[in-house]
């Protein structure tokens, strides 16, 4: 059986405002696709700094780590991908270096911009922690 390709990825929101606003950036294989920043883990990165790194490469975005949501596993060109996602609170913007397009929205915008119904599920269990985190402050 061939290996899983290990990758991580990041929900990042911003907690700044009104309400929350979560990040979503153009897919580069899709363009037509929305989701989570997301990349693969490099030797001797933890899933952790694997997924602040894509959010600041794919969205120029940084931020820390608030908790793990879940993970996701999809075929992509006949090899088993599996993505640990990464509830990630904004703190600023940084030099992106791929430009791709993104955009904040609240979590009713993001959901319907998600195009995958499993990537909705890992934005609902984010909504959860985040909610649960809040109410502990």
């Amino acid at each position: 059986m061939q290996a899983h390709i290990r990758q991580a990825g990041a929900i990042v929101v911003k907690t700044d405002g009104p309400e929350p606003l979560f990040l979503l950036v153009k897919a580069r294989r899709d363009p037509r696709v929305w989701i989570f920043p997301k990349g693969h883990i490099e030797r001797d990165e933890t899933s952790e700094e694997t997924a602040l790194r894509e959010a600041a490469e794919e969205a120029g975005v940084a931020g820390r780590i608030l908790a793990p949501v879940g993970a996701l596993e999809f075929e992509s060109d006949g090899r088993r991908v599996h993505v640990e996602y990464f509830l990630v609170e904004w703190t600023g913007d940084v030099a992106g270096s791929e430009g791709r397009p993104l955009v904040w929205g609240t979590y009713d915008e993001t959901h319907r911009g998600l195009t995958f119904e499993n990537a909705r599920e890992l934005l609902a269990k984010a909504k959860t922690v985040l909610d649960g985190s809040r109410r502990g402050r």
